[in-house]
C-alpha cells in the first residue's frame, strides 16, 4: 500500500474524497464464489433466477469477499493489486497486479479471446493501461502492461476500432490512445491523442457515437465536457486535424455546442461541476455530476436536456446514496450501469428506461469498503461476465448469473 503523503497529494489534485484502504487475504480464483453465500431473506420456491430477472429485489451476502449481492449472482475475485495474477492454469504473472485501478474496457482479440483494459490511477510515473488477457473459453491467460510511465490514469473509452482512451486526470493530463491486440503494429506504440487539447487537463472519461465524434468530460469545477469531431476513421484519426466544440447550457432546458472554451467552462461551473462518467447510444448523450449527484441526459438531435439525481427512485434492497462516477450503457440499450464513489457500502447500480434504479452488487455496509471507490465496470463479449472492482483496496471481481444467461 502508499502512504498518506502520496494519497494526500492525489487528493488534493484530484478532488477525491479520504478513503481508508483494507488488504483481502488472496485466494485463488475459481469458478464458484469464495464461499457460500448466506440469504438475507427466505424465499418461497427456487432462488434461481428466470429471464429476464429484477436486481436488487433480495441480497445475497458474501462475507469472505465483503459483498451483497443481488440474488441470482455470484462473485468471485480475480486479481489484487500488489500480487501477482493467479491464471486459470495455475500459474501466475510476473508482474504484479496495478494499484488504484480505474476505468476499464473490454475488446475482442482475432484469436476469439478478449482483453479486459484496466487504468491505473497512481502517482506519475506509475499509471498507465494494463491488460487481462482472456482465451476464446474465458480463461485468464496472461497480464501486461500497455501503457506506462503516465500519471492519474482516470477515465477512458473504447472507439469503433476496437483501441482504448485512457484519460490522465492532472492540470496538464492528456487522453492516450492504446492498442491491446498483439498481433497490431502500434500495441507497443501508445500516443497521445488531440482529445484533451493543446494544454491538457483533468479528464475524466471518453464515449463516442456510431461516427467519429467523441465526447470528453473533465473532473474540474470548470471542467467543460468538449465534443471532437473527428475528419476522419481509424487510429491517425484522433491524432491529427478535428475540430473541438464544447457545451454550452442555454436557458429553457436547451444547450449549444460553441467553439468558446471560456463559455463551456462557465457553464459548466454554473450547471455541471466535475462531470464523471459519460456513455452515448441512439443520440442521447448521458454523463453523471458527482458534486450534485446527477444525471444529465441530452438529446443531441433537439438540443435539449433534463437531469435527475442518481438513486433517488432505487427500487429493491441497498443505498445509491453516495457520488456517481463512472457509466457503462449496454448495447440493447435496457440498462445503464453505474459505479459509485465513497459512502457506507460503495456498489454497482442499474438504471432501466423508465429511470428506476436497482442494486447489482455492493459492499456490505460499514464493511471493508466503507468510504472506497467502485471502478472499472466493464462486460465481456458475450455480456455473461461483468467485471467490477473497488479501487481503494484494489481488488477486480468477476460477476456471472447463477442460471448462465447473459447480463442485460
Amino acid at each position: 500500500m502508499y502512504g498518506a503523503f502520496s494519497f494526500k497529494a492525489h487528493h488534493m489534485r484530484c478532488i477525491q474524497l479520504e478513503y481508508f484502504s483494507h488488504i483481502l487475504t488472496w485466494k485463488s480464483p475459481s469458478d464458484t464464489p469464495t464461499s457460500a453465500p448466506s440469504s438475507s431473506y427466505q424465499p418461497s420456491s427456487s432462488s434461481a433466477p428466470t429471464f429476464p430477472f429484477v436486481f436488487g429485489e433480495s441480497f445475497v451476502t458474501d462475507t469472505d469477499l465483503g459483498l451483497e449481492l443481488s440474488s441470482g449472482l455470484s462473485a468471485r475475485l480475480i486479481a489484487l493489486s500488489g500480487r501477482p495474477v493467479k491464471y486459470s492454469n495455475g500459474k501466475e504473472s510476473s508482474r504484479s497486479f496495478h494499484y488504484y485501478i480505474d476505468a476499464a474496457g473490454v475488446v475482442s482479440l482475432p484469436d476469439g479471446g478478449y482483453v479486459y483494459m484496466s487504468n491505473s490511477e497512481d502517482d506519475g510515473p506509475n499509471g498507465g493501461v494494463f491488460g487481462l488477457y482472456f482465451d476464446r473459453n474465458g480463461d485468464l491467460v496472461k497480464y501486461k502492461a500497455l501503457l506506462t510511465g503516465t500519471t492519474w490514469n482516470c477515465g477512458g473509452g473504447l472507439t469503433p476500432w476496437n483501441t482504448w482512451i485512457s484519460c490522465e486526470e492532472h492540470s496538464t493530463g492528456q487522453c492516450w490512445q492504446v492498442d491491446p491486440d498483439p498481433s497490431s503494429d502500434r500495441h507497443s506504440s501508445p500516443q497521445i491523442t488531440r482529445l484533451g487539447g493543446r494544454d491538457g487537463g483533468q479528464y475524466e472519461s471518453v464515449r463516442n457515437p456510431d461516427r467519429p465524434v467523441f465526447f470528453v468530460t473533465e473532473d474540474h469545477e470548470a471542467g467543460a465536457l468538449r465534443r471532437f469531431e473527428a475528419d476522419g476513421n481509424g487510429w491517425n484519426s484522433l491524432h491529427s486535424g478535428g475540430k473541438t466544440t464544447y457545451l454550452q447550457f442555454l436557458d429553457g432546458s436547451r444547450f449549444q455546442w460553441t467553439t468558446s472554451e471560456s463559455a463551456g467552462r462557465s457553464s459548466a461551473y454554473r450547471y455541471y461541476q466535475n462531470a464523471e462518467g459519460i456513455s452515448y447510444i441512439d443520440g442521447v448523450l448521458y454523463f453523471t455530476v458527482k458534486t450534485t449527484k446527477s444525471l444529465f441526459i441530452l438529446d443531441l438531435d433537439k438540443m435539449t436536456y433534463t437531469r435527475e439525481s442518481t438513486g433517488a427512485s432505487l427500487e429493491g434492497k441497498g443505498s445509491f446514496a453516495s457520488q456517481p462516477d463512472q457509466i457503462v450503457l449496454t448495447e440493447n440499450k435496457k440498462y445503464i450501469y453505474f459505479a459509485e464513489e465513497g459512502g457506507w457500502s460503495p456498489g454497482v447500480y442499474v438504471r432501466d428506461r423508465e429511470g428506476s434504479y436497482f442494486t447489482i452488487f455492493q459492499g456490505i455496509s460499514q464493511g471493508r469498503f466503507q468510504n472506497d471507490e467502485t471502478v472499472g465496470i466493464a462486460l465481456s463479449p458475450d455480456r455473461r461476465k461483468l467485471y467490477a472492482g473497488m479501487q481503494e483496496s484494489g481488488v477486480l471481481f468477476e460477476i456471472s448469473r447463477d442460471d448462465g444467461k447473459a447480463f442485460e
